[in-house]
């Protein structure tokens, strides 16, 4: 059988399973940095929001994958760039929206905005002794910057689905098990994406969406930000269930 064909049928074969499919994932991981660095037109690594975009249309281009569309990885890689395009197109909206001050919320568990009010405070230099999530949000934001995103990228990077809320609290509960967890991706500036998918059974693709959220929550739960874990009190009932 030649190359091209084992791509393909392991292509149809990923459709059907989800395992095949995360391993189908991680085997083309080098294919997929290749894709986003040639249509990004610089080096991309896995710690690049790029890199997420192209696996999540990686697994995009599996699911939608069939005979009448030639080869899977030319398919693929058609998919990938179309999304990456997508999504320089969306940041530029967003870089617009945010310029003419539109709000943004944390996530359905604030749905008055705490984003939103603490941008329109220190847009307006408001400086008072009831700004502390402000300051909570100032301080997680240096914090957050060593990642590579900010706190005002997490509305995006929230999950919605009660389902994927639950997926989120799990790995974040994974990870303030163990203080070197923590430590370690505190050190290395990166989730540990693999070692959660393999240890919680969860959809590589469900963790990779939501990286910088786990990474958030992890951060505000691990510290000393009482007044932002207020809205994380769904990660703790999960811990104890």
């Amino acid at each position: 059988m030649e190359m091209r064909d084992i791509h393909d049928a392991r292509a149809i074969e990923a459709r059907r399973s989800e395992d095949a499919l995360n391993r189908l994932a991680l085997e083309n991981n080098g294919f997929i940095l290749r894709c986003a660095s040639k249509t990004c037109k610089r080096f991309i690594t896995e710690s690049d929001d790029e890199y997420e975009v192209a696996l999540v249309a990686f697994c995009e281009a599996v699911r939608a994958y069939d005979d009448s569309c030639g080869g899977f990885m030319g398919f693929a890689a058609l998919v990938i760039r179309r999304r990456l395009m997508d999504y320089f197109d969306s940041q530029t909206r967003r870089s617009r929206e945010i310029a003419a001050g539109s709000a943004m919320a944390w996530d359905e568990e604030a749905p008055t905005g705490v984003i939103a009010e603490v941008q329109q405070q220190l847009a307006q230099g408001v400086h008072s002794g009831q700004s502390t999530v402000r300051d909570e949000i100032e301080a997680l934001g240096d914090v957050l910057n060593a990642y590579g995103f900010s706190f005002f990228d997490l509305a995006e990077a929230s999950p919605k689905a009660a389902k994927t809320k639950r997926c989120c609290a799990r790995a974040v509960n994974w990870m303030l098990a163990l203080a070197e967890r923590v430590l370690t991706m505190r050190r290395t500036r990166s989730l540990p994406v693999t070692a959660i998918v393999k240890a919680l059974e969860i959809a590589r693709k469900v963790i990779e969406r939501h990286r910088r959220y786990i990474i958030a929550a992890t951060e505000i739960l691990d510290g000393d930000y009482p007044h932002l874990a207020e809205y994380m009190d769904y990660i703790k009932k999960e811990r104890s269930l």
